[in-house]
């Protein structure tokens, strides 16, 4: 076998030709050699065009969810010693604070610029959509002589 543009005393080195095809062209190799790049591109894209499509599609772009977070508050809560909650939605979702008190006061989440009244011992609840992308804070403004005021939690709505 003889490769085009090949010196006559390396002849000896050259691979023994099988094929009865005597030479070899270097265009021939460039373009088999692009030929093997684009499809190797094609199918990688592919791949990752499939591979994302289905990794959104489990869980960031999900429809709307309800969300159901739990919040008792306890002596702990009240004197900062125990750190508040950060409960996650995103917008759209529909939330729902159910709280449980040892203390009677009012309910006040912080953007939503809601007050519900809670007693002692009975779970109270604060349902509403998340409309908008933020950080809003539950507190506890307690009817007591000192005026207790206790974060409860924090709840952050994503954006979609």
């Amino acid at each position: 076998m003889k490769i085009v543009g090949q010196r006559d005393d390396a002849g000896a080195l050259a691979v023994p030709d099988f094929s009865g095809k005597p030479e070899i062209h270097p265009a021939t190799v460039a373009r088999f050699a692009k030929l093997a790049i684009a499809a190797s591109t094609v199918v990688m894209l592919v791949g990752l065009y499939v591979g994302m499509k289905y990794s959104y599609a489990i869980g960031t772009f999900t429809a709307e969810q309800s969300r159901v977070f739990h919040v008792d508050v306890s002596e702990a809560c009240l004197h900062g010693t125990e750190p508040a909650p950060v409960f996650e939605a995103h917008e759209g979702d529909h939330v729902v604070l159910a709280v449980t008190s040892l203390f009677p006061g009012g309910l006040f989440l912080h953007g939503l610029e809601t007050e519900v009244d809670i007693a002692p011992g009975m779970e109270t609840t604060i349902t509403f959509t998340a409309e908008h992308a933020g950080r809003f804070f539950l507190h506890l403004h307690g009817n007591d002589a000192g005026n207790t005021h206790a974060e409860l939690a924090v709840l952050e709505v994503a954006p979609r």
